[in-house]
């Protein structure tokens, strides 16, 4: 519950739930946006979230309509900002993230220049997915599991001006974390007053690494709660995750490991990305593309080690469990 501003003997009023739309996007942090819609502490909202390319990329899309129809200065096209009653520059948001739902469908491309292995994949590729409740099973063979999240949740800078939104830092934004999920709580620093919440880009499953550049980029509905504590600022992004890091069906079968070391991270992970793909192809008789499509929205890549300086190893991990 909470009180209006006549004091603690003001009427009690319940918490609100609010609806932002997708009508407006944003694509840019600029702290001098002004907020959409200004909410108390303890209130909640349901951010109608489009996919990351702001309603560009259609389920009948082929990739030669990707490739000359795509915008990709459009990317990250995000709900907001959302203005916290109170919220002053050093004080911490908790942010609850209470629910994610999508609606049917979802994509990921290879775009030249752009993700992990750039060097081994020079032209545009485009595969949607078809969404069911909870599993897809678009791609050929293989039956995936659902985890939605929000690839960015963040608040706005500091710094004045405006900026890309691809790179993430201590006020969230574009990191990529699927661990968001519905049951995380996350914690922010605020830097400008009221906060200036903005959300987007959402995945229906993705790998950690995210290697080609996409997840299941899929539009979703993505419902917040936002409690304020003043003068309890993070460093950085902070976040409370209930558990589980893998479905709990891909737990019920082996894994396959690739194993790779080297004195630069990068190329480790991506050697072993490579191993990954030609398993892939090998296992299912799809093209390179398909198979580095599959990678990123569900193979992890982890460090295994960097203590043994200057060598870092990075382990690339696929469930058994996907393969029908």
């Amino acid at each position: 519950m909470r009180r209006t501003p006549g004091g603690p003997r003001g009427p009690v009023l319940p918490f609100m739930h609010h609806t932002l739309s997708s009508e407006t996007l944003v694509h840019r942090w600029d702290n001098s946006t002004p907020a959409r819609l200004m909410v108390a502490s303890g209130d909640t909202v349901t951010f109608q979230c489009a996919d990351s390319s702001g309603w560009q990329v259609k389920p009948d899309w082929t990739a030669a309509e990707f490739k000359t129809r795509f915008d990709p200065l459009k990317v990250h096209a995000l709900t907001g900002p959302v203005a916290i009653e109170g919220a002053r520059p050093g004080d911490m948001l908790e942010i609850k993230i209470e629910a994610y739902r999508h609606h049917g469908f979802a994509w990921t491309s290879l775009i030249p220049t752009l993700g992990l292995l750039a060097e081994d994949f020079p032209e545009h590729h485009l595969f949607i997915w078809k969404l069911e409740d909870f599993v897809t099973r678009s791609f050929p063979g293989v039956t995936l599991d659902l985890h939605p999240f929000a690839g960015i949740i963040g608040v706005q800078r500091a710094e004045t001006g405006e900026f890309r939104t691809r790179a993430p830092g201590p006020f969230g934004g574009n990191m990529d974390v699927r661990q968001l999920t519905a049951g995380t709580t996350l914690f922010l620093p605020v830097f400008t007053p009221g906060g200036g919440v903005l959300t987007g880009d959402c995945h229906a499953a993705q790998g950690d690494g995210e290697v080609c550049i996409n997840g299941m980029e899929a539009p979703m509905d993505v419902t917040l709660t936002f409690r304020l504590h003043q003068g309890k600022a993070p460093k950085g992004p902070q976040a409370l995750y209930p558990g589980g890091f893998t479905p709990p069906r891909y737990a019920t079968k082996p894994w396959h490991l690739f194993i790779e070391s080297d004195t630069d991270a990068r190329e480790a992970c991506k050697r072993a990305v490579r191993r990954a793909i030609e398993f892939i192809v090998e296992r299912l008789g799809v093209t390179p593309e398909m198979a580095y499509t599959l990678c990123s929205v569900v193979l992890d890549l982890k460090v295994s080690q960097l203590v043994n300086v200057p060598t870092t190893t990075i382990t690339a991990c696929l469930p058994e469990a996907i393969f029908d």
